[in-house]
């Protein structure tokens, strides 16, 4: 297995309180996008929401860091039907999202649901890291997980960190969907990912699992 190559800041377009309408556009065209977050925490009724950041195919990764202010842009990309956001854990970043800035995401796309579907039987760790390693052979440092995404500047360690969280879920998504296309899985994976926007609303909206007897 290899390390994932390193990233240098100069990889990474540092945005703050929003894309830029060239980051929009530019998914727009590639009609795919890699998401991800860092927060204060991991409770979204209370936690704040870092920075977001986003890798578009054949682009610089793009690192927003959130203010008070709505990302409108951000906004009309994940509402956006015509661009895949591809997430891994997608429910914990969709609920600091919907929280945050009162949007229905569409068109979503899960790393870790695939895995899932995967592993029946639970058997494997189903960690953004364990998959890389598993099935694409890349190591990625979890080191700044719980470093402080708030801070005035951000390190080179965390900005590589982020970017690393977010520019191989597309070739992950592609690995795991060809598996389950073999595993005759696909049409159920895409129900359970055209069911994540559903099951982020009821959970922000307060509501237990309205499925249960």
């Amino acid at each position: 297995m290899s390390s994932a190559t390193a990233v240098r800041d100069a990889d990474v377009a540092v945005r703050y309180g929003d894309v830029e309408a060239a980051d929009l556009a530019a998914a727009r065209r590639q009609h795919r996008v890699a998401l991800d977050i860092e927060t204060s925490g991991l409770d979204w009724r209370s936690d704040r929401i870092a920075t977001c950041q986003l890798h578009i195919a054949a682009e610089r990764v793009v690192l927003v860091r959130v203010t008070e202010n709505q990302p409108q842009r951000l906004i009309e990309l994940l509402t956006d039907v015509a661009v895949e956001k591809v997430f891994h854990h997608a429910l914990f970043d969709l609920r600091f999202m919907a929280h945050a800035w009162d949007l229905e995401p569409s068109n979503i796309a899960c790393t870790k649901v695939a895995a899932k579907l995967l592993d029946p039987l639970n058997i494997h760790s189903h960690s953004l890291g364990t998959l890389l390693d598993r099935h694409l052979g890349l190591r990625i440092s979890k080191r700044e997980a719980r470093s402080n995404w708030f801070a005035s500047e951000l390190t080179h360690a965390q900005i590589a960190y982020a970017a690393d969280d977010v520019l191989y879920l597309g070739p992950l998504m592609d690995k795991l969907g060809a598996e389950l296309v073999a595993a005759g899985l696909w049409n159920l994976a895409q129900r359970c990912f055209e069911h994540i926007p559903t099951r982020v609303e009821l959970e922000v909206r307060g509501y237990q699992d309205v499925y249960c007897y």
